[in-house]
């Protein structure tokens, strides 16, 4: 007599058992796995089934979860889990595909009322927590105050809602803070009456942005006020980094107004009073006791210590603000036109333990930073080309065991050959009088504008049109044998030739949603340049801005319209 041999099926697995295996299915998988019997749709529906696919297809995505601002997801159930997720993927999907979709729009026009078609022009544009902060010139003059910076409501609904403007009289700087949730929200650098007595030519104004709206109250709420510096360059934290004539780096704390250290520029020709344009600061990454200042043809370390001991004056001010040269410093071996330079962000891991919005440990490696640069030419335009570089830190950096001394022992910049390695290079075309921009994100979207508007050349540009293009540097893969500027093969006296990535691998497992709870492969990570709008004959875009967080990119006209497009399914 023989024996039959006993069966086990997938319902039959033990609970915890069955759970890990859901957990590595892809989220069509599983909702195909739904449909076959109860106890499978039971076992679908656990809350920690969707929570690891959340945070699994965040981490891969390189994008953050979109709308988790308004959500504490150890509060949510498995149905908000499961929605949240699905949605999430969508948009990531969509946000890398080559022609992304956008689902909402909203088209602000300017608060004042204008009389001619160019009566107002767009100078910027800003993302905060569902508002848009927009910087408007306009063509009147018959108000002193023609520049004006307006808060608008930009939520899901289909209309934007003005809610308050800031008229500022002779802007020359801005800049809004990068951290969030600090005191000082925006600085206004604009020129000094005469009336003012002060020693320099401009004053910083510093505000904070109180947000929801309380009526009766401007949201605008003033702070303080300090001497400023002509060109603002950036506001992280308490710290605004601003240059002047002298192309020195200034650190002003704006808690206090008070100037912190002057980073000293390169000397050149063993001549002080020479300032050549290759010193200019173009951006500057502030890290824990450093700051890197990237000049059109520099990049400058320098080290911050960590406190101050110095005698005051009568006003309060410091007597002698020390002034720090650089402990490390690389050469680009051709002249920028644009550069933006972000450290690297990652979305949050999620894990079991760990609370969405909390921060986990400080992390004591410096991160990676991505740099995206046009290089100049002798040309009225600069170079088709956008090239995206990568400053790697020191792996054995350790700061108690920093000597500065020892070049071993800094961050970055080890020696003055050890600078960045180019990953990849994007055709980007330029016509001459036509406007552009370019704008990098907190987790590596670069978008910009151009005029590559024929798709048969898209290294060469249109007879018209523009072109709003982007893609995710953070996803492209970092080559294994890293070529530094000025080594490639196909590199001139312009700028470096093109990198190949198609011959790199990946291991993306991101979806792509085509359809309604569908996922299929993406193509290779880094190899998509996504096309996000065209316009074949206008020529009205003058300024881009980007939201990963919410999947939303806004485009400034030259007519003072800002349009806000939505990337993230309802």
């Amino acid at each position: 007599m023989t024996r039959r041999r006993a069966i086990m099926h997938l319902r039959d697995l033990p609970q915890d058992i069955l759970l890990d295996i859901i957990e590595y299915l892809r989220p069509n998988d599983i909702l195909a796995l739904r449909q076959t019997c109860r106890a499978l749709e039971t076992a679908t529906r656990v809350r920690t089934v969707w929570f690891s696919a959340l945070a699994r297809y965040s981490q891969q995505s390189s994008l953050p979860i979109p709308g988790i601002r308004e959500h504490d997801l150890f509060a949510l159930s498995s149905a908000d889990l499961e929605r949240l997720t699905l949605r999430a993927l969508r948009y990531y999907s969509n946000w890398l595909s080559p022609r992304p979709q956008y689902y909402r729009s909203v088209h602000i026009r300017p608060s004042r009322s204008v009389q001619r078609i160019r009566g107002a022009r767009n100078l910027a544009i800003v993302f905060l927590p569902a508002h848009t902060l927009t910087l408007t010139l306009y063509d009147d003059t018959s108000r002193d105050e023609r520049y004006s910076f307006e808060l608008w409501r930009v939520a899901n609904n289909s209309e934007a809602g003005f809610v308050d403007a800031l008229p500022v009289e002779g802007i020359i700087g801005y800049a809004v803070n990068t951290v969030a949730d600090c005191s000082s929200t925006v600085t206004i650098t604009r020129r000094a009456p005469n009336n003012q007595g002060l020693t320099l030519q401009c004053i910083t104004d510093v505000y904070a942005i109180d947000l929801p709206p309380v009526e009766g109250r401007s949201c605008f709420r003033f702070l303080r006020h300090f001497d400023g510096y002509r060109n603002t360059i950036g506001l992280h934290g308490s710290r605004l980094v601003a240059t002047d004539a002298e192309q020195d780096v200034r650190l002003v704390n704006v808690d206090t107004g008070v100037l912190e250290y002057v980073l000293k520029a390169p000397v050149m020709l063993n001549d002080p009073t020479l300032r050549f344009a290759e010193r200019q600061c173009l951006d500057a990454v502030v890290l824990d006791g450093f700051v890197l200042s990237f000049c059109k043809q520099y990049i400058l370390l320098y080290h911050i210590p960590s406190a101050r001991h110095d005698a005051f004056d009568d006003t309060g001010a410091p007597s002698n603000v020390p002034g720090l040269d650089s402990v490390a410093t690389y050469k680009w071996r051709w002249r920028i036109d644009t550069l933006i330079a972000k450290s690297r962000r990652s979305p949050q891991r999620l894990t079991r333990l760990s609370r969405a919005g909390s921060r986990g440990a400080k992390s004591s490696t410096p991160p990676l930073i991505d740099i995206l640069i046009r290089f100049d030419t002798w040309y009225p335009w600069p170079v088709n080309i956008l090239h995206h570089f990568v400053l790697a830190p020191n792996p054995a950096y350790c700061a108690d065991a920093l000597n500065l001394a020892d070049p071993a022992t800094l961050p970055y910049l080890l020696s003055e050959t050890d600078g960045p390695f180019m990953v990849q290079s994007i055709p980007s075309p330029l016509r001459i009088f036509t406007p552009s921009d370019v704008v990098l994100g907190s987790y590596g979207t670069a978008l910009w504008i151009d005029a590559s508007t024929d798709v048969t050349t898209p290294s060469q540009a249109g007879d018209h049109g523009q072109r709003v293009a982007g893609n995710v540097l953070t996803r492209t893969p970092l080559p294994q044998e890293r070529v530094r500027p000025g080594e490639g093969p196909q590199d001139d006296n312009v700028s470096p030739g093109p990198v190949n990535t198609a011959s790199r691998s990946s291991s993306c497992l991101l979806p792509d949603s085509t359809e309604l709870g569908r996922v299929a492969d993406p193509p290779a990570a880094g190899s998509i340049v996504s096309v996000f709008h065209i316009q074949e004959s206008d020529e009205k875009w003058n300024r881009v801005a980007v939201d990963e967080e919410e999947g939303r990119i806004a485009l400034g006209h030259v007519d003072g319209t800002v349009s806000v497009y939505s990337y993230v399914p309802t």
